[in-house]
């Protein structure tokens, strides 16, 4: 097959692992709000669920990893929007403010986060969780004291909350449709899978295959899991380019760090004119690739758009109409492309003035 359509390349800068889950960040802009130890230090100046400093209500919120360049842009966006005076205002409050923790992936971590801002008194938590199982447990945690509980980007196997993020099985059948529409007759696809039991990896590829089954033509050639990892992502990449040859048409990496990873192979392997790479777009900066004509298409999801989302959530269950607020609120996902890049960037991220 003559091919000369360009490789979808992405950087790993804002989208991605949570994409997959979430990556590594500038923390030059630091959220207001206590740190787990000083939580701990602080938890006997208040009884729990009481306002202290007259009427100054409290927001906990618990990122999975400060260090992830998803992640941790949404809390502060999260931040900044709970503690301004605009929303003090709104819900009748002195003041607001958000004790922030940083799980940094560890689920015990992660509980102890969760008992020392109850013991601390909240009065509502957002939870970006390590995983389904330790979710539930911080769920269950909140739950037993009566604390309305938001669960950003991940879910939890039970207990009572609300989902907050995108649905992954439409992130996977995104880009499964880019595919369908967009690729050459009988192509063959291989897939880099995410971690092995992630819940974002298991319905991004079921979206995608149950995409692509609408043309018989398109083959699979083979699916394997690149963790989440660039690095995973490349070996994986030059093991197919080796074993596969010129059979590859299309590399699909369910986030944009194993689609990094894929390009360096690809690159590497003097097969860029040849392979098309699809994956995500998280930012301005995998966009310019779109702008460059580096890129062909993805699907841009803007991470700290989920920390707005839920700003606006945290107004409602102040102003009690949390039994309003949908049991699953998600983010716009966009298919990106050179036609529509710039109209993108401009609605959800603009350029700042130097």
């Amino acid at each position: 097959m003559k091919r000369k359509m360009m490789v979808f390349m992405l950087t790993a800068v804002l989208a991605g692992s949570m994409l997959a889950g979430c990556g590594s960040g500038d923390k030059s802009a630091e959220p207001s709000g206590e740190t787990t130890q000083e939580i701990a230090e602080n938890s006997t100046k208040d009884q729990p669920g009481s306002k202290s400093g007259g009427y100054v209500y409290r927001v906990g919120f618990i990122n999975i990893d400060d260090a992830d360049m998803n992640c941790y842009p949404a809390m502060l966006n999260f931040v900044a929007d709970v503690e301004s005076e605009e929303f003090a205002r709104a819900v009748g409050a002195d003041s607001v403010e958000v004790l922030t923790a940083d799980s940094e992936l560890n689920v015990e971590k992660q509980m102890t986060n969760v008992e020392n801002m109850l013991t601390r008194g909240i009065d509502m938590l957002f939870l970006i969780g390590v995983d389904t199982e330790a979710n539930s447990t911080a769920v269950e945690a909140c739950n037993n004291e009566g604390i309305p509980v938001y669960q950003l980007g991940t879910d939890a196997s039970s207990g009572e909350y609300k989902f907050i993020g995108w649905d992954e099985e439409t992130l996977g059948k995104m880009q499964g449709e880019w595919c369908v529409e967009n690729l050459p007759e009988n192509s063959n696809i291989c897939y880099l899978e995410g971690t092995p039991g992630r819940e974002a990896a298991v319905k991004r590829k079921a979206g995608f295959e149950d995409a692509i089954a609408k043309r018989e033509d398109l083959n699979l050639l083979s699916s394997q899991t690149g963790e989440f990892s660039t690095e995973t992502a490349m070996q994986v990449t030059e093991d197919w380019i080796q074993k596969f040859d010129n059979d590859i048409d299309c590399i699909v990496a369910c986030d944009n760090l194993m689609t990094l990873g894929a390009s360096q192979a690809i690159n590497a392997a003097g097969l860029r004119d040849d392979i098309i790479n699809i994956g995500i777009i998280g930012n301005r900066g995998d966009a310019q690739m779109i702008k460059d004509g580096d890129l062909t298409a993805g699907i841009y999801v803007y991470w700290p758009n989920i920390g707005t989302l839920a700003a606006e959530i945290a107004r409602q269950t102040y102003l009690g109409e949390g039994e309003q607020v949908d049991e699953r609120s998600s983010i716009e996902i966009f298919p990106m492309t050179m036609d529509n890049c710039e109209e993108l960037l401009d609605q959800y991220e603009p350029e700042q003035d130097s």
